[in-house]
């Protein structure tokens, strides 16, 4: 998998990683390498030999997985996604870097743009909850993946954060869209985030697990499960332009030859061989071969987690 998302990004294009001395109002963004590598403020992320990527699918609630999620040497987390306190047991407390989607950057750019200097305790709701998840990542890394151009609303959120909120984070962004990518490797025509997010880790994780990747209502043992499991709503996923369920076929097809591990119940309730018969059945897998997918990999059989 990394030979074919390589094929069309390097890994400088997939992730750059600020130096914890640069300060926010310093920073430097480019969508060009060789610029990057001259303006010597950033690092690529080192090989890492296990990786957990944290979905925040509800199926995560009562599954017992916080322990390990936790042994990961990297814990990549979505969306600014509640973690620890109440939801220790089942997605744990470590977090290595916390994806920000382009909505939450809006919020966050808002917020600091307009109440940068107001206690937690008058801030307006959304400002409140967005600074409630941060505070919980206080001292990681924070990651934009999408097209980072107009950045002067971040350099001031970053240093808002620290001065007055006395939350302190490293920053990492993406060069190039990593979404298109995907698109092309995996023949997805719209990925979505933990789609983008899986295919960097390629580049920089040699074992990686996909924990919370579940796009359905119920679980094999008949549980009414909510989109997220910090939240009790509802997506519908078949009408969702990410097309979900499909998304969810590619990944089986992939934990099956060994490209990664899907794990969304460490409590020995269930197994991906229950999916694999629905997903068949619905249409979201072709069969036992990889379809029309342009990437030759070898077959490996299913090793369970350790």
């Amino acid at each position: 998998m990394r030979k074919a998302f390589s094929k069309r990004r390097t890994l400088g294009e997939t992730l750059q990683l600020f130096k914890s001395g640069i300060p926010p109002m310093d920073m430097r963004f480019s969508s060009n390498v060789k610029k990057i590598a001259r303006l010597n403020q950033t690092i690529r992320m080192n090989e890492k030999r296990t990786c957990a990527i944290i979905g925040n699918s509800g199926v995560l609630i009562d599954s017992k997985c916080g322990r390990l999620i936790d042994t990961s040497d990297l814990v990549i987390r979505m969306n600014l996604a509640l973690f620890g306190g109440e939801f220790d047991s089942d997605v744990g407390t470590k977090v290595s870097l916390m994806t920000l989607n382009s909505g939450q950057y809006r919020h966050l750019t808002y917020c600091t743009d307009n109440y940068g200097n107001i206690t937690i305790d008058v801030l307006p709701r959304v400002c409140c909850e967005l600074l409630t998840r941060l505070t919980r990542m206080n001292g990681s890394t924070l990651w934009y993946s999408g097209s980072m151009t107009h950045n002067d609303h971040l350099k001031t959120a970053l240093t808002v954060l620290r001065d007055f909120y006395n939350l302190h984070f490293n920053f990492a962004y993406s060069p190039a869209e990593i979404k298109s990518e995907v698109t092309k490797v995996l023949k997805l025509r719209a990925p979505s985030s933990g789609m983008a997010v899986y295919a960097a880790a390629t580049h920089f994780c040699s074992r990686i697990q996909l924990f919370g990747f579940f796009p359905f209502y119920k679980d094999p043992t008949n549980r009414t499960l909510f989109t997220h499991y910090y939240e009790h709503a509802k997506m519908n996923y078949t009408t969702n332009r990410h097309k979900m369920p499909d998304e969810f076929g590619v990944l089986l097809e992939l934990d099956k030859r060994g490209a990664l591990r899907i794990v969304n119940d460490c409590s020995g309730k269930w197994n991906n061989d229950i999916l694999r018969e629905r997903l068949k059945h619905d249409g979201h897998l072709k069969g036992d071969e990889f379809g029309d997918f342009d990437i030759n990999l070898p077959y490996q059989p299913n090793i369970e987690p350790r």
